[in-house]
């Protein structure tokens, strides 16, 4: 029993490393995570639908798959191409729509 814990607890930490070194230190501020969660959310809905957007504009970010205003893209622009592998990503996207789901404030 006690194994089978530890090995959920280490592999949830892997789990949030993921996140936390790839996406956090580029977006360190949490307003605009939490902005694009809730553009992502008011355009795609469901769960499944904005995991699969979210992870095809990482893999190929364009203004057609982008949910930010045109004027943002042309003052920042776009990040290359996501570098993780299909199921790093994955990870990672799931475990940025575990913290940043705007729906899991709406009770």
């Amino acid at each position: 029993m006690v194994k089978i814990v530890l090995s959920v607890l280490f592999s949830l930490s892997l789990y949030g490393n993921i996140f936390q070194k790839n996406c956090l230190s580029c977006h360190t501020d949490e307003y605009e995570l939490k902005t694009y969660m809730a553009n992502y959310t008011l355009e795609y809905s469901s769960e499944k639908r904005v995991k699969k957007a979210i992870y095809r504009f990482l893999r190929n970010p364009t203004s057609n798959r982008s949910i930010m205003p045109y004027s943002y893209i042309v003052e920042y622009g776009f990040k290359k191409d996501s570098n993780l592998s299909d199921e790093n990503l994955q990870k990672a996207i799931d475990q940025y729509y575990e913290l940043y789901n705007i729906k899991q404030f709406i009770k």
